[in-house]
């Protein structure tokens, strides 16, 4: 017999290809350069690749699932199973931007979700919690009373993760394995494919429009995603997955959004101001910490100064009884002068090929900075000076180019800590030599930080 590929007689083991009425020989079926369609029928990797293919170009359909449906508090939920393989196929991931402060999500990491591959993969107990995911267009048929069927459409974005976006980035990183490297079983990646993962799902759209039209404020307009966040945020504020500087971020834009009974908001209300200050200073040109504020707390981003160790610095300052009773813009306004002032006075430490020389912008830095504002700002107070004015805080902050700032012989340099933020304030103020005014801010700080610890 003759090969129809590469015309030599075959020897060994023949293929059959074309409905058998031709066949190939062993080294031509296995040429990786070269493809038989009945190979698909023959191989189980291929026919799984195959069924991938075919999934990915059929979008025109829907996915019907069984659910339960319930109501909390007017809002429409339901409860049901999707395999993985479907869930792969529609989910979506709203990531936070920082420049935009949309989204929610926060970054993946890599080794939380090879973690899981590990897990799914070899563990013979790999039981996983519910997902809980938004749906922004789906359609409920109700059957009997509180059964039904949610139809949604098969396309990217149909569902959007709200929490389990490690869970589902795992066999996401399990099917990218599978395809792009023959390591994983093609029984056991069909097994994980037809995993039933359980799913809480929440209508956004129809809960914007009924909560929105409750809302006293909002300035913007009320959206899925702002149903999606506050949810988010409430589902994960104590996970230490999610990093503080992202849940600053996250209470500013629930806060923003309208949304009320949040007891945190009320608790932490200054926290919100600051946040509201701090990413203002991180967007605004003219701000002397302008792209110097990491907003989501993402890793590796370059930029010296975390967002909830900015907003925490804060407290004393928006703490203070006086400057409590200042409009925003204006406490916005005395800190960005305040800033440009210390910029003015030390470049270098804001210069992004120096800034690491530099104790300014390290959270310990910022800290006693942060503290001192609040003395600069009270003896503004004492004297009738403008806070708000650049060039009257350049001149009180005079004092401060004698202090070593440079990160490896400054004094701030071995200190750490709460109580080693304290101890810079003292050094601050023994350099502005104003202790007899400011003696009672060295109490209030001195509380401050026992609380802290």
């Amino acid at each position: 017999m003759i090969c129809s590929c590469c015309g030599y007689e075959i020897n060994g083991k023949m293929y059959p290809v074309e409905n058998g009425e031709k066949f190939v020989c062993e080294k031509c079926w296995n040429d990786p350069n070269l493809f038989f369609p009945e190979k698909i029928q023959q191989d189980e990797r291929l026919r799984l690749l195959s069924k991938l293919a075919s999934s990915s170009i059929n979008q025109r359909s829907s996915i019907l699932v069984k659910v339960i449906k319930l109501v909390q508090k007017d809002i429409e939920m339901y409860v049901g199973k999707m395999k993985v393989s479907d869930i792969l196929d529609l989910y979506e991931l709203d990531k936070f931007k920082e420049e935009e402060l949309e989204g929610y999500q926060r970054e993946q990491y890599e080794e939380r979700t090879n973690e899981l591959v590990e897990y799914l993969s070899n563990c013979p107990l790999a039981v996983m919690p519910a997902l809980l995911v938004s749906l922004r267009k789906t359609e409920f048929k109700q059957q009997d009373g509180d059964f039904g069927i949610l139809k949604i459409p098969r396309k990217k974005g149909s569902i959007w993760i709200i929490d389990g976006q490690h869970r589902v980035g795992g066999f996401g990183k399990i099917r990218e394995k599978f395809v792009f490297s023959k390591s994983l079983n093609p029984s056991l990646f069909s097994d994980l494919m037809d995993y039933e993962l359980p799913i809480v799902f929440i209508d956004s759209i129809v809960a914007t429009g009924k909560i929105g039209s409750k809302l006293e404020q909002n300035k913007n307009g009320f959206t899925p995603e702002d149903i999606e966040r506050t949810i988010f945020f409430i589902v994960n504020k104590t996970q230490k997955g999610i990093s503080p500087s992202l849940k600053d971020a996250l209470l500013y834009r629930i806060k923003a959004s309208g949304i009320q009974g949040l007891s945190i908001i009320e608790k932490e209300s200054w926290r919100i101001i600051g946040a509201e200050i701090s990413i203002a200073l991180n967007r605004e040109r003219s701000s002397p910490l302008e792209g110097k504020i990491n907003v989501s707390g993402k890793r590796d981003t370059g930029k010296p100064i975390q967002l909830n160790s900015f907003v925490s610095s804060l407290q004393p300052l928006l703490s203070d009884k006086n400057f409590v009773k200042l409009s925003n813009d204006d406490k916005l306004r005395f800190l960005e002068n305040y800033w440009k002032a210390l910029k003015k006075l030390f470049p270098e430490a804001f210069d992004k090929k120096t800034e690491r020389e530099y104790m300014i912008l390290k959270a310990l830095g910022v800290y006693s900075l942060h503290w001192f504002a609040k003395d600069i700002f009270q003896l503004c107070l004492k004297q009738g000076l403008d806070f708000r004015r650049e060039e009257i805080l350049t001149d009180m902050l005079l004092p401060l180019r004698s202090f070593d700032w440079n990160s490896k012989t400054s004094p701030l340099s071995a200190l750490g800590g709460m109580k080693g933020a304290s101890k810079a304030h003292d050094l601050l103020l023994d350099t502005f030599d104003q202790k007899i005014l400011l003696k009672n801010d060295r109490q209030t700080l001195k509380d401050y930080v026992q609380k802290e610890n």
